[in-house]
This record gives C-alpha cells, structure tokens and sequence, in this order.
C-alpha cells in the first residue's frame, strides 16, 4: 500500500494497489471535484508535489497537455501511485470529507487508532 498525503488537509490516505487517487479518496470518504472519472475532462487535475505514479490508461495530450505534466499536474481520475505521493489539490478543487462514518471508521481500525489518530498519521480502510 501506498500513502497518499493531501497538502493543507492532515489527511493521509492508504492507497491500494491499482487504484487511483480518485478511487481511493471515494473509498475512504473523501472527494473532490470531478466530472467524468475517466480521463477525459481534466476537471480533477491536482499537483504532485512528491512521489511517482503511473497512467494504466492512455491520458490524451488535449486533456493534459505535455507542458502541465511537466510542471507536476495529474489527473486525480487516472493516477496510480507507485510510491508515497503528496498532492496538492487546487482550491477550486476543494477535498471535504462526504461520508465521516467511513473517516471515523479508518481511524478506528488503523493500529493504535482507538484515540481518532491513526497510526503514522495514516487512514487505512478494510
């Protein structure tokens, strides 16, 4: 698993393998403005500060041009995190928490979560 840290929030997500920023966000009931979910818009671009990652699909040039990719933009949507990554997320793109149950159950089943702090300041769901 992976770690995928959300810069200004104090949230730290534990990614799967395979699965995309987006995907991992919904998982642990976070969001953030998006359209499609499929690469075509470019509505969830955010900015890689650190880490590597991967397209499994094709990105096309018009969506995300080569120049944005060379400053550290992805899309959120198809972004697989092959190492810890921390994003950036503009804020017309905003991440809010939209399911608190599910936060309050990843804190809650992360090793000495008990207290609502998760262990290496880490959110893990099952």
């Amino acid at each position: 698993m992976t770690g995928i840290t959300f810069v200004g929030t104090g949230v730290t997500l534990e990614s799967r393998p395979g699965e995309t920023l987006t995907e991992t966000m919904y998982r642990a009931g976070f969001a953030m403005r998006i359209a499609c979910r499929g690469g075509g818009c470019g509505i969830c671009r955010v900015h890689l500060d650190s880490g590597e990652y991967e397209y499994e699909a094709l990105v096309a040039d018009s969506v995300l041009p080569q120049e944005e990719r060379d400053q550290g933009i992805v899309l959120a949507c198809r972004a697989v995190p092959k190492t810890d990554v921390v994003v950036t997320v503009p804020e017309d793109g905003k991440l809010r928490c939209i399911a608190p149950v599910l936060v309050q159950f990843a804190r809650r089943n992360t090793p000495g979560g008990s207290s609502g702090a998760p262990a290496e300041g880490r959110m893990q769901l099952v």
